[in-house]
């Protein structure tokens, strides 16, 4: 019974911690102390320090010797293997489907939509998370195979390490440079906009264009992170 109270304190604090980053209020490299943030939720470190391993594995803290939790970004290479590796996933389940989603499935995509709407506008953060979620979801579902739904889930924790990352390219001055660049494609900004382009492609039941839209969704959006990254860290560019 210990263990389960345990459990759950420490799922709290990581709920906690993790809406705060995605929220911006605890920034960028700000330091996350134990003992502080303990008191602050009135439990023991343990359950804390328990919270904090599950934040590290999701990408959104990271931890020194000597120096303890700060709040972190995922590396380039990170976010476009992620970014990547999941439009892969949702590509091999439209092949699945031949293009044509079910019915509940793009129901649920609409209604993922309409919650996007409101969250963009009100800039909440783990909502338009939750509602990324859902929507992507419903295309593995669609391919109806157990296994390849749950190997896209096991990436599902970084989605919101996804989020803020590529939040952080956008909003970083060193895009309007990368905007200039042939790379940059122009095209809807809000979370509602583009994953609504994205919807009204799949509707259409064709294949290769269903999937070339989830490379430009997904590759595209990766690369530009790895770029803006990339060139922030003065370091050679992987793409050329």
């Amino acid at each position: 019974m210990a263990i389960d109270k345990k459990g759950n304190l420490s799922q709290f604090a990581a709920d906690y911690v993790r809406q705060e980053i995605l929220q911006g209020r605890f920034k960028h490299k700000e330091k996350i102390v134990e003992q502080e943030l303990a008191e602050k939720l009135g439990m023991s470190r343990g359950p804390v320090r328990e919270a904090l391993k599950i934040l590290m594995h999701e990408g959104f803290v990271e931890y020194e010797a000597n120096k303890g939790c700060t709040v972190t970004l995922l590396s380039p290479k990170e976010a476009y293997e992620i970014f990547f590796l999941r439009g892969s996933l949702e590509k091999i389940a439209l092949e699945l489907c031949d293009g044509h989603l079910l019915k509940d499935c793009i129901f649920l995509m609409e209604e993922a939509l309409e919650g996007m709407i409101c969250e963009d506008e009100l800039g909440d953060m783990p909502r338009l998370v939750s509602c990324d979620e859902l929507f992507h979801k419903q295309i593995l579902k669609s391919g109806q195979m157990e296994r390849l739904i749950k190997l896209w889930e096991s990436m599902s924790p970084m989605n919101g390490a996804m989020f803020l990352t590529a939040r952080n390219s956008r909003n970083n001055s060193a895009m309007n440079e990368l905007l200039k660049e042939k790379y940059v494609v122009n095209g809807p900004t809000s979370t509602y906009e583009i994953h609504k382009e994205l919807l009204e492609v799949i509707k259409m039941g064709d294949l290769e264009k269903s999937k070339q839209a989830l490379d430009n969704h997904y590759q595209a959006t990766g690369e530009r992170i790895y770029r803006i990254g990339m060139k922030l860290e003065n370091k050679e560019l992987f793409f050329s």
